[in-house]
């Protein structure tokens, strides 16, 4: 357990965003910590495929093979967005697309990139909402091995 926590300072840290006010808030969390202790962040948009009927599947859908240019065109969008406030913050960024489930990307992302921290925004759902909505931030904390902060 103690391998998990990271010595010294944090050198790299992982933002998610999708552009919802929940993930704006973690970036501004993001770059806040990295003017704060000089350290890099990587910002990660995920796509995620949609579903749609096939006969031959388990449950009668399955993941459409590709992602729609629209929101291709949103993600890099809201990347290009996250860039410039970065950028205007003087903190040092990376930004990737990538597609595929959300809370495995996020956490393949940060071992790709050797960041030692997650943040990801919380809706802020509580209750049963949370629980039938379902949450990325809860499955990234179940499974990632370094550490992640949830902003709210």
């Amino acid at each position: 357990m103690e391998d998990a926590i990271p010595e010294g300072p944090f050198t790299r840290i992982l933002v998610a965003t999708r552009g919802r006010p929940w993930s704006e808030r973690a970036l501004a969390f993001a770059v806040r910590m990295a003017k704060a202790y000089q350290i890099e962040i990587v910002i990660v948009a995920v796509l995620t495929p949609t579903y749609v009927p096939e006969k031959r599947a388990a449950w009668g859908i399955a993941a459409a093979t590709a992602v729609g240019d629209d929101v291709r065109r949103t993600a890099r969008h809201v990347l290009e967005e996250a860039a410039a406030f970065a950028k205007a913050s003087g903190v040092k960024y990376l930004c990737e697309m990538r597609e595929g489930r959300p809370a495995e990307e996020i956490i393949k992302a940060a071992e790709q990139h050797r960041c030692d921290l997650i943040l990801i925004g919380s809706r802020g759902l509580s209750g049963v909402r949370r629980v039938t909505l379902g949450e990325t931030g809860n499955e990234v904390v179940l499974k990632a091995p370094m550490p992640v902060i949830i902003v709210k």
